[in-house]
């Protein structure tokens, strides 16, 4: 059975999405498997409370020293670290104390990506969400009572829509650090801050009365060692301090044109965008783009955070905007997100396929591929960038500007820049760390460092008020004079339709005559092929009896006949690097030669898998796009041809009973076998149920459990693959109608030229 050669692609390209397209490359903005580590001899004397923090410490530390890309732990000896911070975790009181003392020592190795998020920020986010249901709970009430609803009262579509997410409520500006004031730097439209008559460049001085100037002299004096404490102000006034509940009023004291302050109190009220979630366990997070014409030879997008949803909207607006000459795309506070985007993205702004860098892990590394989409823009490019322009912005910023696809302006971005995922941990909470360092194509590593813009142009607060952004004014006199645009540089080798390198060629045929070899003057022949020894195949009574024996248990082989298709769904989770991740799962099969599984998540899209007779292609809503050799029967690829194999008698050349054997704590019968086309499986059956529970080729590895009845037949509901993919069923249909188009191609905004 070729399976190695087959379906372990959905595994693989999930990994693809979430580590180099991957995992998160994201700032730090607030689960999920335990892995095995050892246990303190001191645990079985301590409060169960204890324990489980303890337990937690040592999960958080051997998730490090086992995934963590630096192995060098920045100079540090991580078992010295161990037992400095061991017997601090066993005199803890509250898990409060224990994610403090983590997150201490995961900033002792001063990388960015790293974080505890306690659980009171789910819980936070979990009131709001009740409240808010609470809210629409009540006005449907009033809403039976009264025939129309007060006029002040809020439309129950908007209730709606709040308690569908988590909406974030505030005055709606953007500020940053200039001269050591918060200034304000953007003002959305309708929001708060515009009705309130606040201004761009205004300086904001004290919020509820405390002030922002003594806030950073406390900075200077007692945080002066923390990394990006002063860069990181500004985001976290506004999340935390502007920011608020619904309707909620804060007081301000701003400094205007002329310098003198001026009070002002605003209602919060919500922001513009749409909540979303980035990934399963992750915060909700408020998604913003934009897109607007310049002027006739200009277009404008800017957006706010990497994830699945800007794709569709990023084409959308290449549509709208492929007449221009140039488009300014603005990356400036840009948190980052997921790579995958951003590899999405590049492909469509290059009709040429370019080397986006690579990601390094503390085992191998992924390169990673911006494959041209049929939809590309070819114009001009420029990127507005600044120290809040973090991770996988930074990235996207540094690809487009090293194949010299683009010119980069503004201020040096923040270097934070690593691939990174998050577990669960024992007490609610969740870690995030890095598990890859980053390269560029020009072998420059963006952590701590981040990208030098092509011109750098600071903001200033003269300019501001006075209407004018000097980074976008400079976008515009470089897209204006068209003369520093250079020649961008095209990818020197055979690519994917999905970025990775194509397969190579077959090897030569072994038909074809050997050539001598020539070395200096001395002409060698070539040695005669090997002797062929005839193999003896065996099928032994007991292995046989084996077989039979679970053909009867599963149904027989007339009942497995009757079947023509199936449909099995369910939930599958693929473990990566000490994280899982959850889809729901579909796999589709319709004889003769049909087959298909299907991945798909919120965060993460659709993934296909599809065999349709003719064509072996995947697919993914992140831009994965290639079609593949048909190397295989669909009947040797599917998910359960395993059990449907053994009913074939001359599937096997020979079937041998090796023993009986202990199995997870069952008795099993191992059988080794060699199929018809040479490759050699070992099998095991359960000795009491009868049924398969294990089958493991040269490359490949399934198991079985969980069988149910279904119509005439028991099957597995549980099946993991090569111990990293993990499938329960909660349906399986039997001889379903299939509609033909679940095996054809899914057409993506980005598959359709301009």
């Amino acid at each position: 059975m070729k399976y190695h050669k087959t379906l372990i692609f959905l595994t693989v390209f999930v990994w693809i999405i979430f580590s180099n397209e991957t995992f998160y490359a994201q700032k730090r903005t607030v689960p999920p498997p335990r892995i095995g580590v050892a246990k303190s001899p001191k645990q079985t004397q301590l409060s169960p409370e204890l324990q489980r923090r303890v337990e937690t410490f040592q999960l958080v530390w051997q998730t490090i020293k086992n995934n963590y890309f630096d192995q060098t732990f920045s100079g540090l000896n991580w078992e010295t670290i161990r037992k400095e911070y061991e017997p601090r975790v066993l005199k803890t009181k509250t898990d409060s104390q224990l994610h403090d003392i983590l997150e201490e020592m995961i900033n002792r190795l001063n990388r960015s990506h790293f974080a505890i998020i306690t659980p009171e920020v789910y819980e936070a986010i979990e009131k709001t969400k009740a409240d808010l249901r609470a809210r629409v709970k009540a006005k449907e009430t009033a809403d039976a009572d009264e025939e129309m609803p007060d006029e002040g009262e809020p439309e129950a579509d908007d209730l709606v829509l709040d308690e569908l997410g988590y909406r974030t409520f505030g005055i709606g500006v953007d500020l940053r650090l200039i001269n050591n004031q918060f200034v304000i730097t953007s003002i959305e439209k309708n929001s708060s801050a515009e009705y309130n008559n606040l201004k761009i460049g205004y300086v904001i001085q004290k919020v509820n009365d405390v002030s922002l100037d003594e806030l950073l002299l406390k900075v200077d004096i007692y945080f002066a060692n923390v990394k990006n404490i002063k860069r990181n102000l500004p985001d976290e006034i506004v999340n935390s301090v502007l920011n608020g509940e619904k309707d909620s009023e804060v007081s301000l004291t701003v400094l205007d044109e002329t310098d003198k302050p001026k009070e002002v109190k605003l209602r919060r009220e919500r922001l513009r965008g749409e909540q979303i979630v980035i990934r399963k366990n992750y915060p909700e997070q408020q998604l913003i783009y934009e897109t607007e014409t310049l002027n006739n030879e200009v277009g404008y997008i800017k957006f706010n955070l990497f994830a699945l949803p800007i794709i569709e909207k990023f084409c959308n607006s290449l549509t709208e905007l492929k007449d221009k000459k140039a488009i300014v795309i603005d990356l400036r506070g840009n948190s980052g997100g997921i790579l995958a985007t951003m590899i999405a993205l590049s492909g469509m702004l290059t009709d040429k396929s370019i080397d986006l860098g690579t990601s390094i892990y503390n085992i191998g590394s992924e390169n990673m591929i911006g494959a041209s989409k049929a939809k590309n823009f070819k114009g001009r490019l420029v990127f507005l960038v600044d120290n809040h322009t973090v991770s996988a912005a930074e990235i996207f910023a540094a690809a487009l500007q090293e194949n010299n696809r683009a010119l980069v302006v503004g201020e040096k971005t923040a270097g934070e820049a690593l691939p990174s995922i998050t577990i669960e941990l024992p007490t609610g909470a969740v870690l995030l760390y890095p598990i890859a360092n980053f390269k560029t194509r020009n072998g420059n590593f963006l952590e701590g460092k981040g990208v030098q813009p092509n011109f750098v142009v600071a903001l200033d607060r003269k300019s501001l008020l006075a209407g004018k952004d000097n980074q976008l004014e400079t976008a515009l006199k470089l897209i204006r004079e068209d003369k520093d645009f250079p020649k961008i540089n095209a990818l020197p080798m055979n690519i994917g339709s999905y970025g990775l390198p194509a397969p190579p060629p077959p090897p030569p045929s072994a038909s074809k005559a050997i050539p001598k070899k020539v070395l200096a003057e001395v002409t060698v022949n070539a040695p005669p092929p090997p002797i062929k020894v005839e193999e003896k195949f065996i099928k032994d009574a007991k292995s046989l009896q084996v077989v039979a024996e679970f053909i009867a248990a599963i149904g027989g082989e007339s009942a497995l006949d009757k079947v023509n298709s199936y449909s099995l769904s369910g939930i599958v989770e693929i473990g990566v690097k000490g994280s899982k991740e959850s889809w729901d799962f579909n796999s589709l099969r319709q004889k003769p030669d049909k087959y298909a599984e299907i991945l798909n998540s919120p965060s993460g899209g659709e993934i296909r898998e599809i065999y349709n007779g003719n064509k072996y292609f995947v697919q993914a809503d992140y831009g994965i796009n290639r079609e593949l050799p048909t190397i295989a029967d669909t009947a040797n690829i599917e998910i359960l041809s395993p059990l449907n194999n053994l009913v074939k008698k001359s599937y096997f050349k020979s079937l041998e009973h090796q023993g009986i054997f202990d199995r997870k704590g069952r008795k099993t019968h191992i059988v080794s076998a060699k199929t018809a086309e040479g490759a050699n499986v070992a099998m095991a059956f359960d000795v009491e149920t009868k049924t398969l529970v294990s089958y493991i080729g040269s490359y490949y590895g399934i198991s079985f459990g969980d069988y149910r009845k279904v119509g005439d037949l028991m099957l597995p509901f549980s099946i993991e693959r090569e111990n990293v993919m993990t499938i329960t069923l909660d349906d399986i249909k039997l001889n379903p109608v299939i509609e033909g188009g679940k095996f054809t191609k899914k057409e993506n905004c980005f598959d359709r030229p301009n």
